[in-house]
């Protein structure tokens, strides 16, 4: 609270004028990450671009979160196992419709022999894992620049999902 009260400029009171309790504070930290992400979702889907493109874009539209949103992307990651139940059941919910809808892409590029035979959900939930790890190593201000580390991630989800057809 100290951290957040400070950048913003007002008091730990002030701010309970805003928020109940902390939990509701993390509760929109939390759920403005899963709103960044949707919203980087639906204009992907919503796009021009292949399905295979899709696929790609959804992936780097997560990773890209730690760069353009990192510290909402890196309290969720690390602080929404707080919350309590019901509000960690809501998260998981709007995250397994983001989920789906990966999928649903992934299952297209396979139906249309883009992608190679594979279990989407396993794939899913692998890549969001590699694309989630980003919060623990991946420093803006560091030596790695985020596209090149998307563009490898790309590269690496391209050539184990294409078919070798």
């Amino acid at each position: 609270m100290d951290d957040i009260t400070t950048e913003i400029g007002i008091t730990k009171p002030a701010i309970y004028y805003y928020f109940n309790a902390k939990e509701d504070l993390l509760v929109e930290i939390c759920f403005t990450h899963i709103n960044n992400l949707n919203n980087g979702v639906q204009a992907i889907i919503n796009s021009d671009l292949s399905i295979e493109e899709k696929v790609v874009q959804l992936f780097a539209n997560s990773a890209m979160q730690y760069h353009n949103n990192r510290d909402i992307a890196e309290a969720f990651l690390r602080e929404a196992a707080h919350l309590s139940l019901e509000k960690r059941k809501e998260l998981s919910s709007l995250l397994r419709r983001i989920d789906s809808t990966i999928r649903e892409y992934v299952d297209m590029g396979i139906t249309e022999g883009i992608f190679r035979p594979i279990n989407s959900k396993h794939v899913v939930h692998g890549i969001n894992g590699m694309v989630s790890w980003l919060g623990n190593w991946y420093d803006p201000a560091g030596n790695d620049d985020i596209h090149l580390i998307v563009d490898a991630y790309i590269d690496f989800i391209r050539h184990g999902l294409l078919s070798c057809n």
